[in-house]
C-alpha cells in the first residue's frame, strides 16, 4: 500500500514541476516576442521620420523660405513634421515617426546651395 502511495506523489511532484517550468518558459517567450515587436515597431519609427525629413527637404528645395511652426501630418509616410526653423543659414528640421503610438524623433539640420543640398544628420 505504501508503494502506491510513493508512486502517486512523485508523479503529481513530476507533473507539477513540469507544469511550472513551461509555464515559466511560456511567459519568457511571450516577453521576448513583445520586446521584439517593439524593436521592430521603433525601427519603423526610425525610418518613418527619416521620410518625413525627406519629405520637409523636398519642400524646401521648392520653396527655400519654407518653415513650419505647427506639426504637418504626412498618414501615407506614418509621421509628422513637427517644425522646421531658420537658424542663419541652415534649417532645423524635427520631424518624429508615428507608427502604433510609438514615437521616435528625428532632427536634422540642412543647409541649401544654389545647385546641391547639405543634409547632417543629428538625431
Amino acid at each position: 500500500m505504501n508503494k502506491g502511495f510513493i508512486a502517486l506523489t512523485l508523479v503529481i511532484t513530476t507533473a507539477s514541476l513540469l507544469l511550472a517550468f513551461t509555464y515559466m518558459q511560456s511567459i519568457e517567450i511571450a516577453l521576448f516576442f513583445d520586446q521584439t515587436r517593439l524593436k521592430e515597431y521603433r525601427l519603423i519609427n526610425y525610418y518613418n521620420a527619416g521620410s518625413c525629413i525627406d519629405q520637409a527637404i523636398l519642400n524646401l528645395a521648392h520653396d527655400y523660405f519654407y518653415e513650419v511652426s505647427t506639426p504637418i501630418i504626412i498618414p501615407d509616410f506614418n509621421c509628422v513634421i513637427d517644425s522646421v526653423e531658420s537658424i542663419g543659414e541652415f534649417r532645423i528640421i524635427h520631424t518624429y515617426g508615428n507608427y502604433k503610438n510609438i514615437k521616435i524623433k528625428r532632427m536634422a539640420k540642412v543647409k541649401l546651395y544654389d545647385d546641391r543640398v547639405m543634409v547632417e544628420l543629428l538625431i
